[in-house]
């Protein structure tokens, strides 16, 4: 492979970003509690998406903004579903979706606005 062509997957950054999947999979699929530094179960929702979503830029940082939002976006709406059910013992939660897509939006709302400032 030649140095000139850019790179689509940088895999250093996308091992990170799936053991940070596997780690949110984990964690919403356990029994949780709201202890530790953030016991509010949508800012964690918040926090855990607006990462994934870095860490998903660094990644794959030739991929469309839009297409890495929807696939976390899936991801949240999944876990959801999964919470759902009653052998997991957690409980579901729409706001959760809405937290986890307001995560995703904040990461991408500020390079939205640069492209869109930067159309001639």
């Amino acid at each position: 492979m030649s140095l000139l062509v850019p790179r689509k997957i940088r895999w250093p950054g996308l091992l990170v970003f799936v053991a940070a999947v596997v780690f949110t999979l984990y964690a919403a699929l356990t029994p949780g509690d709201n202890t530790g530094l953030i016991p509010w179960d949508k800012a964690k929702h918040f926090i855990v998406f607006y990462g994934l979503t870095f860490l998903a830029t660094m990644a794959l940082p030739k991929s469309r903004w839009w297409k890495i939002a929807a696939v976390l976006l899936v991801f949240g709406v999944a876990i959801e579903i999964l919470q759902a059910l009653p052998i997991v013992g957690r409980d579901a939660d729409v706001l959760d979706i809405v937290a986890d897509a307001l995560g995703i939006g904040f990461f991408f709302g500020p390079i939205m606005v640069r492209d869109g400032l930067n159309r001639d």
